[in-house]
C-alpha cells in the first residue's frame, strides 16, 4: 500500500515537470479567441462548429433561456399575447400551477389555471378532504410534569388556566366553520415561537393571561375570540423581531429559569393593524410573508379551536393525552385548502393519471389535483414524523446571489466584447454564445427575485413536497406565497446580463482594429467566401428539414388549421420565413460587396424571436421537443450567417 502510495506521489511532480519542459520549447503565439491562429481551420468555421455544439448539446428550453430575444422591447418586456385558442387545447401535460391574475392557458408540457377563478364552493370541498387526511393536532403525552396549580387538561385534550378568572361569559361563543386561512394563521400563531418564555398579558389592569409553564406547542382552551386574543397576543410576544412588533412593545420585566420574562398590555395596542409578517418558506420578499392583524389571528385561533373540540374524542384529555400544534400538516391543510389561491402559486406536478384539461372548468382541475395528492399521501397522514419526511422549505438565497449578479454582468461584458473582437461572431451570436457559458450558473437581478435562472424545481423557494416512495425524490407539490415563475415579469431572466452583453459586443465591433492592436492580437484574417455560403446551406437545409417534418405531420393529421396548432403556425411563419430572407440577403450582400450591411442581418434574426416570446404565459408550444430543438438551432445558424458575412469585411 506504500509503495502504491509513493508510486502516486512521484507521478504529480513529473508531470509537471514533463509538462513545462514541452511548453518551453514551443514556439509562442499570439491570443486571439478562440484560437484561430492556433488552429488550421478558417477563421468562421471554428465560430460555425461552436454554434452547432452549444445547440445540439442542450435542450429546447435551456436555448430559449439562452435566446436573447427581447427585440424592440428591451425595456418594457415581450408583451404577452391572449390566445383564446389555446385554452381549448386538449395537449397532454405533466404539471399544473394554480396562479392568480393570469389568462388560463393549456400548454404541452404545463398548464395554467387562474386561481382565483376557483369558487368558494370548491375551496370548501377541497379543505373538507384535506381534512379527512391531515391533521393540524397531533394527541401525545406531556414529557414533563404538568404544574396542576396553573394549568389542567381538558376531556379534549387542550389546556386551560385554573387561576385566572375568564374574562368571557361561562358560554361559548357559536363561529362558523374554519376556512383555510384560519388554518395558516392558526400554523403562523405557534410557527418559531420561543416556548420556553413566559408572557404576562394585562387588560383593565388585570393579567388576563400569562404562558408561565404552558406546554410547548399545547392549544389553549378559549370560549371567545375575546379569550383567543391573549393567547395570540402572548404568542406573537414570543417571536423574533422580524416577524412580530409586538415583542418590542411589550416590556421586558426579567428573567427566570427558562428565559425572559415580558408584559404587555392590550389596551395600548390596535387590534387592527398587521401585527405579524411570518415567513414560512425561505427568503420571501417583505410583502409576500403571511401577514395579519390580531383580531385576525385571535378569530381564526378560535374558529380552528373549536373545531378541533368538536372532532375531538372526549376522553383523550382523561387518558393523559394533550393536543399539540403541528404545524407542518396545518400548513398543508391551509395550501392544499385554498389560503394561497389568491395571492400565491400552487404548482403540482409528477402525478400519475391522465392531465388533459379540455373542456374542464378551474374548480375540476383544482378538486381532481388535490384528490391525486391525498391519494399519495394517504399512508402518511396524520403523523408526525413520516409526513415531516414528505416536505421541506428552501430554496435560494437571494443575498447571495448578488456576487454572482456582479460576476455575471462583468463576466458577459468580457465575454461579447471579447467574441465581437476576436472572432467572428456578430452581436447576436455574442450574446447568444455569451449566455450559454452563464446558463444556470449566474444570476441576473431579476432572477434574484423568481429564482435561479434555469434552476431546478427544488431550488426554488417555497414549500416543496416529495412524491411519496419516490427513489429520485421528486417534487410532487410545489407552494410559494408569491406568484412567481410561471407568471413572468415584464422583464426576463437574463434582462441585464443579455443588455450589458449586447452593448460590449457593439462596442467591441466598433473598436476591433483598436483592441487588437492594443493587445497584440495576431492579424485577423479574412473569412472565405466558402464559410458563408456553408452556414447559408446549413440554415436553409434546417428550415427545409423541419418544414418538410410539419408537411408530413400534416398530411396524416391535417389539424394544421386548427386552434391547437396555432403556436406551431406563429413558430413557422416567423422562423421560416425570416430564415429565407436573412439567407437571401446575406448572398445578396455577398456578391455586391456590401459586407458591412451584415448588422441589419443580426437585427433581423433578433427580431424574428419577439412572436414567439409573445405567446401567453410564455413559450406554450403544440410542438414536440424534436421540433422545437430544430426550431432554434434554425435561428442560431442565422446568427452565424450574420457573423460569417461580417467577419468577411475585417482585415
Amino acid at each position: 500500500m506504500e509503495m502504491q502510495i509513493l508510486k502516486m506521489s512521484l507521478r504529480i511532480p513529473v508531470t509537471i515537470i514533463t509538462t513545462a519542459v514541452i511548453a518551453l520549447s514551443l514556439p509562442l503565439v499570439f491570443a486571439q479567441a478562440p484560437v484561430n491562429d492556433v488552429v488550421s481551420w478558417p477563421p468562421g468555421l471554428l465560430l460555425l462548429a461552436t454554434v452547432l455544439y452549444a445547440t445540439l448539446g442542450s435542450s429546447p428550453n435551456e436555448l430559449w433561456e439562452i435566446e436573447p430575444v427581447t427585440g424592440i422591447f428591451l425595456f418594457t418586456g415581450l408583451p404577452k399575447l391572449s390566445i383564446r385558442g389555446m385554452q381549448r387545447v386538449n395537449w397532454v401535460t405533466s404539471a399544473c400551477h394554480f396562479v392568480p391574475g393570469i389568462r388560463s392557458a393549456y400548454g404541452r408540457a404545463n398548464f395554467w389555471v387562474r386561481s382565483n377563478s376557483i369558487s368558494a364552493s370548491a375551496r370548501a370541498q377541497a379543505l373538507e378532504r384535506v381534512l379527512s387526511q391531515l391533521r393540524c393536532v397531533t394527541y401525545r403525552p406531556l414529557e414533563t410534569p404538568l404544574n396542576e396549580e396553573i394549568w389542567e387538561v381538558t376531556s379534549a385534550g387542550l389546556m386551560t388556566r385554573v387561576n385566572l378568572v375568564p374574562q368571557s361569559p361561562n358560554f361559548e361563543t357559536k363561529c362558523p366553520p374554519p376556512v383555510a386561512r384560519d388554518f395558516l394563521l392558526f400554523a403562523a400563531t405557534d410557527y418559531h415561537a420561543f416556548r420556553e418564555w413566559e408572557v404576562q398579558v394585562f387588560s383593565n389592569n388585570k393579567m388576563v393571561f400569562c404562558t408561565k409553564n404552558m406546554p410547548p406547542s399545547s392549544i389553549i382552551d378559549v370560549a371567545s375570540e375575546r379569550d383567543a386574543l391573549y393567547v395570540v397576543t402572548a404568542q406573537m410576544v414570543r417571536r423574533p423581531h422580524s416577524q412580530s412588533p409586538l415583542r418590542g412593545v411589550a416590556t421586558r420585566v426579567g428573567d427566570n429559569e427558562y428565559g425572559p420574562v415580558y408584559t404587555i398590555d392590550l389596551d395600548l395596542i390596535n387590534h387592527d393593524i398587521p401585527i405579524c409578517a411570518i415567513d414560512f418558506h425561505s427568503y420571501a420578499p417583505q410583502g409576500h410573508k403571511v401577514s395579519a392583524t390580531l383580531s385576525e389571528l385571535a378569530r381564526s385561533y378560535f374558529r380552528v379551536v373549536q373545531y378541533l373540540k368538536q372532532n375531538a374524542s372526549q376522553q383523550i384529555g382523561l387518558s393523559g393525552q394533550v393536543a399539540r400544534v403541528e404545524v407542518g400538516q396545518t400548513l398543508w391543510i391551509s395550501i392544499l385548502g385554498g389560503a394561497i389561491l389568491d395571492t400565491g402559486r400552487l404548482t403540482i406536478q409528477n402525478l400519475p393519471g391522465r392531465w388533459g384539461m379540455k373542456d374542464i372548468t378551474a374548480d375540476d382541475a383544482y378538486l381532481t389535483r388535490i384528490d391525486s395528492v391525498l391519494q399519495q399521501l394517504a399512508p402518511y397522514a396524520g403523523t408526525a414524523t413520516e409526513f415531516g419526511d414528505l416536505v421541506f422549505s428552501g430554496g435560494i438565497n437571494r443575498r447571495s446571489a448578488v456576487p454572482f449578479f456582479i460576476a455575471g454582468i462583468f463576466g458577459q461584458i468580457a465575454v461579447c466584447y471579447f467574441l465581437s473582437v476576436g472572432t467572428s461572431a456578430g452581436v447576436w451570436t455574442s450574446v447568444a454564445l455569451a449566455n450559454s457559458l452563464y446558463a444556470g450558473r449566474l444570476t441576473d437581478w431579476h432572477s434574484m427575485y423568481y429564482g435561479k435562472a434555469l434552476a431546478k424545481s427544488d431550488e426554488q423557494p417555497g414549500m416543496k413536497m416529495y412524491v411519496p416512495g419516490s427513489s429520485s425524490k421528486e417534487l410532487m407539490v410545489i407552494a410559494t406565497f408569491d406568484r412567481s415563475t410561471p407568471k413572468e415579469g415584464g422583464l426576463r431572466p437574463g434582462f441585464f446580463m443579455a443588455t450589458c452583453g449586447l452593448a460590449a459586443a457593439i462596442l467591441g465591433a466598433i473598436f476591433v482594429r483598436q483592441t487588437r492592436v492594443t493587445l497584440r492580437f495576431g492579424p485577423s484574417a479574412l473569412t472565405p467566401s466558402w464559410i458563408l455560403y456553408t452556414a447559408v446551406v446549413l440554415c436553409l437545409g434546417t428550415t427545409l428539414l423541419v418544414t418538410s417534418m410539419l408537411v408530413v405531420q400534416q398530411a396524416y393529421e391535417k389539424t394544421w388549421w386548427e386552434d391547437s396548432e396555432l403556436p406551431t403556425r406563429w413558430m413557422a411563419y416567423s422562423t421560416f420565413s425570416c430564415s429565407v430572407a436573412v439567407c437571401v440577403l446575406a448572398i445578396v450582400f455577398k456578391l455586391r460587396g456590401l459586407d458591412r450591411l451584415w448588422p441589419v442581418l443580426d437585427a433581423l434574426t433578433w427580431l424574428s424571436g419577439v412572436p414567439l416570446g409573445m405567446l401567453e404565459n410564455g413559450r406554450s408550444f403544440s410542438a414536440d421537443d424534436n421540433m422545437l430543438h430544430l426550431v432554434f438551432i434554425n435561428r442560431w445558424m442565422m446568427g452565424a450567417v450574420a457573423s460569417a458575412l461580417g467577419s468577411g469585411i475585417r482585415g
